[in-house]
């Protein structure tokens, strides 16, 4: 019993669904700090970008895994001869379930003490997992220029796009959230400043699910769910 999953319906649903969070986490904040509505029968944790474990974090998790999905079968289809880069899209598809791990799991935020308090990182620096991840990225960035040149050129300016939008709430307001945590504490700002991380790490993943799905449909491919006895 197939299932056709139809892109453009895929694409208003992630539209819907990014829309949809970030209003709900920004009702959320306001409640909280000018009503003085706590916790709102627990959909205040729930809906809250600012918080983990909940249903904001469970949809980014399954919109990594997703990606890694895309990717593993974008990989999978190239055919195992040099110029393909068939590896660099199986090690991407890895990079993306662990991306979808971490973000329930919180690993990276494992290491943020022990930097912090190794090296007196204070301010933009208050959450020092940034900086191996900057390291990491530039790592990344380096191996995959290749990889970058071979896309036809409507993928690659997708994929860059969505990276910078991604990275730039990982790692771009990350800084501005450091500093103003660490100075201010836990006020309205704090929060809209993790509403407009959160929203634009979900933003940044899909547009780089649409763009993955894009290029699986060049490739004359498409999405489908098949049960099979």
């Amino acid at each position: 019993m197939p299932i056709n999953l139809p892109r453009r319906r895929i694409e208003l649903f992630l539209i819907f669904a990014a829309i949809l969070l970030t209003l709900l986490s920004t009702g959320v904040e306001v409640s909280y700090h000018f009503l003085d509505h706590k916790r709102l029968l627990g959909a205040a944790r729930q809906f809250s970008l600012s918080e983990e474990s909940n249903i904001p974090t469970w949809y980014s998790a399954m919109l990594l895994a997703t990606c890694a999905v895309c990717l593993a079968a974008i990989g999978l289809a190239q055919p195992p001869v040099a110029g393909n880069y068939r590896r660099h899209w199986l090690i991407l598809a890895l990079i993306f379930l662990y991306m979808s791990m971490d973000e329930t799991a919180v690993i990276h935020e494992m290491t943020i003490r022990p930097l912090r308090e190794a090296f007196d990182l204070h301010g933009i620096f208050y959450y020092a997992w940034i900086l191996p991840a900057a390291l990491l990225m530039a790592v990344f960035l380096a191996s995959y220029l290749g990889f970058l040149r071979n896309l036809r050129p409507s993928s690659r300016n997708r994929f860059v796009l969505a990276g910078l939008v991604y990275v730039g709430g990982a790692f771009g307001t990350e800084l501005v959230i450091g500093y103003w945590w660490e100075t201010y504490g836990n006020n309205f700002t704090n929060g809209m400043l993790n509403i407009l991380q959160e929203s634009m790490e979900i933003t940044g993943a899909s547009l780089f699910l649409s763009a993955l799905l894009r290029h699986l449909a060049t490739m004359g491919g498409e999405l489908r769910i098949a049960f099979r006895p």
